[in-house]
């Protein structure tokens, strides 16, 4: 891992974005979680996959950081993400006019 979120404790909310690999979140991604203490935030998945949708990851996460709210946020084909910009634009844009935070 390279680099390091500088004031973590200011953020009261966190989008985590992720890759579906095999099923599960990158390896590299819980070594991000074991990096801080996530207690009373609230963490947001946005994932991409290639037909595995969430892949059952933010009840994962939330298991693993228990002390943390965890909301299902978007998943996407990382085809949209690479090869149709304007399209994934568009289902970020819908789903965050529909997101609300607590």
């Amino acid at each position: 891992l390279v680099g390091d979120v500088e004031n973590m404790d200011q953020y009261s909310v966190c989008y985590l974005c992720y890759p579906i690999w095999w099923g599960d979140l990158p390896m590299a991604v819980y070594s991000f979680l074991d990096s801080f203490d996530w207690s009373g935030k609230t963490i947001i998945t946005v994932n991409t996959h290639e037909g595995s949708g969430k892949a059952g990851t933010p009840d994962k996460i939330q298991k693993y950081l228990p002390n943390a709210k965890v909301i299902e946020g978007i998943a996407m084909t990382g085809n949209t993400v690479q090869n149709s910009r304007d399209e994934a634009r568009k289902q970020i844009e819908e789903w965050l006019a529909g997101l609300t935070v607590e």
